[in-house]
């Protein structure tokens, strides 16, 4: 696996940050620096499904994914800013979405932890033992 890809930069964000020639080979042992981000030009949007939740704003969402407003209109053929809850969005993020999960449908009801057996686990034993 190459520095890059474990890193998932680029090779040229790399060699810019370590002043080396672009196909420069590197020695064993060799230290280089990691730039923790790459240039936006150097980077691909990766899109993201995001299903708008109770309290959820137009603008709200767009600086959560660092996107502008009107990007996030376009995406969505959106007359308007409105968004409404249970709406599924198309956002063209980088690095994709942060601090939360894919678009599915998600329940609100809580599920009841289920009553213990009559008797409980001591007469089941008991008829057990009769038969």
């Amino acid at each position: 696996m190459s520095i890059a890809k474990k890193y998932r930069v680029t090779s040229a964000a790399i060699a810019d940050a370590n002043s080396l020639e672009r196909n420069t080979a590197l020695d064993a042992g060799e230290k280089l620096i990691i730039p923790a981000t790459q240039p936006q030009s150097e980077t691909k949007r990766r899109l993201v499904s995001y299903r708008v939740r109770r309290g959820d704003t137009f603008l709200g969402i767009a600086d959560r994914f660092s996107v502008s407003a009107e990007d996030l209109r376009k995406w969505n053929r959106l007359k308007s800013k409105k968004v409404g809850r249970g709406m599924v969005l198309r956002i063209y993020t980088l690095g994709g979405a942060p601090e939360t999960s894919p678009a599915r449908a998600r329940s609100n009801s809580k599920k009841k932890p289920s009553p213990p057996a009559a008797g409980g686990a001591a007469s089941g034993a008991a008829a057990a033992n009769r038969n």
